[in-house]
Parts: structure tokens; sequence; C-alpha cells
């Protein structure tokens, strides 16, 4: 009898053991994800905001300027976003004897979007706000010049210009302008995680 209920004791703590040391590997991995989202996060932010800062100090920020404008601040979020697969590669070579799923890969990805998305939505705050206060008038004039040389209907573009003038107030407010770019960011991050979080899958199942 003594012999079972030693066998039976022993048994559970070893239950205990494997149970604490699979929590603290569960731990240890999800501060490792962390660490690494936030890391590629901040620079693929930091590439957001370098990149359209350098060019407004190099080519100045008129009216001129905003279709390469539009056009790099497009190409540099893409670019500095496909660094998510840099980092789920990263967190693959960290775990070599474990399966990176989808789902760890997909939540990377997001954590770093959601990081850079914010990041550079504080950067187009502070340069509507104190940069280039005078920008929304600005691309409000340019906005116009465009639809008015679209050769579209009177009519059309006499509706499109009084939407814009309705919306003109809510998209010069500081909220407004960091969700918008926010979400921009973050959309495209979704998009780019859910290719990158199902190639590393895909990868990390041939190395196990």
């Amino acid at each position: 009898m003594t012999s079972l209920v030693a066998f039976h004791n022993l048994a559970v703590t070893y239950h205990l053991r494997d149970y604490y040391n699979d929590k603290i590997n569960r731990i240890n991995l999800e501060a490792g994800m962390s660490q690494i989202a936030i890391k590629w996060g901040l620079i693929a932010g930091l590439v957001m905001v370098g990149v359209p800062l350098i060019t407004y100090l190099l080519i100045g920020g008129g009216p001129e300027t905003f279709a390469i404008g539009e056009i790099i601040g497009y190409a540099t979020i893409i670019l500095s976003l496909l660094l998510i697969f840099i980092a789920i590669n990263e967190f693959r070579r960290l775990q070599p004897d474990q399966k990176v799923g989808f789902g760890r890969g997909l939540a990377i990805g997001l954590l770093i979007s959601a990081i850079a998305g914010s990041l550079f939505g504080i950067y187009n705050w502070v340069y509507v706000e104190f940069l280039h206060p005078e920008f929304m008038d600005q691309y409000y004039d340019y906005y116009i010049e465009q639809v008015q040389q679209s050769g579209k209907p009177a009519a059309e573009i006499e509706q499109q210009i009084a939407s814009f003038e309705q919306q003109k107030a809510l998209f010069m407010n500081p909220v407004t302008q960091f969700l918008l770019m926010f979400l921009t960011v973050f959309v495209i991050g979704a998009v780019v995680s859910l290719f990158c979080a199902a190639v590393q899958s895909r990868m990390s199942a041939k190395d196990v």
C-alpha cells in the first residue's frame, strides 16, 4: 500500500513538473514573439517615418510634390511591411524544434503592423500640425483641381467637390488623421501578414 502511494505521488510530481515546464516554455515563446514583433515593428515604423521626412526635407511639401509623395509613401509602407517576413523567419529559426504555425506568424505580423501604423499615424499628425500646417488647405486645392480636370460630367464633379467639402473638417481632426494613417498601414500589414504567415508555416512544417 505504501509503495502504491509513493508511486502515485511520484507520478503526480512528474505530471506537475511537465505541466509547469510546458507553461514556462509557452511563456518564453510568447515573450520571444513579442520581442521580435516590437523590434521589427519599430524598425518598420521608423522607415515609414524616415523616408517621407527625408523626402520632405529634400524636395519640400508643395502641391507639385503631392503625386510623387503619394507614390513614395505607399511604396515605403509596402516595402517596410515586407519586414514581417524577416521577423517571422527570425522567430522560426529561434524555435528550430517546433513548428511555427500560421496563427503565431499572423500574430507577429499584426503586432508589427500595429506598432508601425501607430508610429506612422503619430508622424502624420505631427507633420500636418507642426511641420507643414498649410498641407490640408494645399491638398484640398490640389484635389479640387484633379477632380475638375478629370473630364467627368459637371454634375458629378460638383457632387464630388461638395462631398469633399463636407468631409474636410473631419479629415483635419488630429484623431481622424491618426486613425486614417494607422488603418492604412494596418490593413496593408494584415494582407502582408496573411501571406507571410502562410509561407513561413509551410517552411516550418518542412523543417520539423
